[in-house]
């Protein structure tokens, strides 16, 4: 059996016992150190807290209901105020929603005993027949006060025309008439006069024989007219609940006219101008009659 401290045939020391131990002892030492770090990881990936419901009631029922320590006591009180504060708070909406719907039921109540139509339903959307500058159209009426009333109309008016030299009838010169006016109402009754007043703006295609009145000669005069006019007029307004009629006389005060050829330079005609303005003056007296739905 070799010594530690002997020497070998060639004079050498022999070591062989001595790194054998070394070894095994660098084996052992990583072996716990491999065994140490998995314990490790495996205590990282439990943990020992119990997570305790946010929820009282959930809290308390995770308690067995033969429990009766004081921990379980004070979930279960706890759940039990919960319940109450959402009863009451439940409690307090159902009220306040029946007080909001009782104020607008008396305010509604209010309003149709002491307020116009007008003023309850203030928005409309009229039809209107009659004579003048446009003698149908469509109204759109808003009533901003209890006794003032904003509209916006457009109209038209359809009228025949020249539609060659040889002919003097046949062609289209139907007039549009845009249009924006106010109505005052002297009373705030559901039944009221009125007084208005509005601006216009009316155009129409132009196709007429020209005779000339000195030398009697014939000329064909094809272009478009154009007009603006203020108006006044004075009548008389039902309103009831949704339903809106007015009756009124209107004259129309035009106080420009203006009138093109249709060639390539839109060259102004005085003699078109002049059949124009004729025929917008023999319509300047009107009654109209207008009937629609209110909200």
């Amino acid at each position: 059996m070799a010594r530690p401290h002997g020497r070998g045939l060639d004079g050498e020391p022999i070591v062989i016992a001595r790194r054998a131990h070394v070894v095994t002892g660098l084996c052992v030492a990583a072996a716990l150190a491999g065994a140490l770090s998995l314990t490790a990881r495996k205590a990282h990936a439990y943990t020992f807290v119990d997570e305790i419901p946010e929820d009282p009631c959930e809290r308390a029922r995770s308690f067995d209901p033969r429990d009766s320590t004081l921990t379980a006591q004070k979930a279960r009180r706890a759940c039990r105020l919960a319940v109450f504060e959402t009863k009451m708070a439940e409690e307090r909406r159902l009220s306040v929603a029946s007080e909001e719907n009782a104020r607008d039921e008396r305010i509604q109540k209010w309003m149709a005993s002491t307020q116009s139509a007008r003023v309850i339903n203030p928005m409309a959307v009229e039809l209107f027949l009659g004579q003048g500058i446009a003698n149908y159209g469509v109204v759109f009426s808003w009533t901003v006060l209890s006794q003032l009333e904003l509209a916006a109309r457009v109209g038209q008016r359809q009228m025949s025309c020249a539609s060659s030299a040889f002919t003097s009838t046949g062609g289209d010169c139907t007039r549009t008439m845009w249009n924006l006016g106010v109505r005052g109402f002297l009373l705030d009754r559901d039944f009221a006069p009125f007084i208005g007043t509005a601006f216009s703006s009316t155009s129409a295609a132009l196709a007429i024989n020209h005779a000339d009145p000195m030398t009697g000669a014939t000329s064909f005069l094809q272009g478009n007219g154009r007009a603006h006019s203020f108006s006044g007029s004075v009548g008389l307004q039902i309103a009831l609940s949704y339903v809106r009629l007015s009756v009124e006389y209107l004259y129309e005060y035009v106080f420009y006219t203006g009138a093109n050829l249709n060639d390539m330079q839109k060259t102004p005609s005085e003699d078109l101008r002049l059949i124009w303005d004729d025929s917008l003056h023999q319509d300047r007296h009107g009654v109209r009659v207008q009937v629609g739905f209110a909200f």
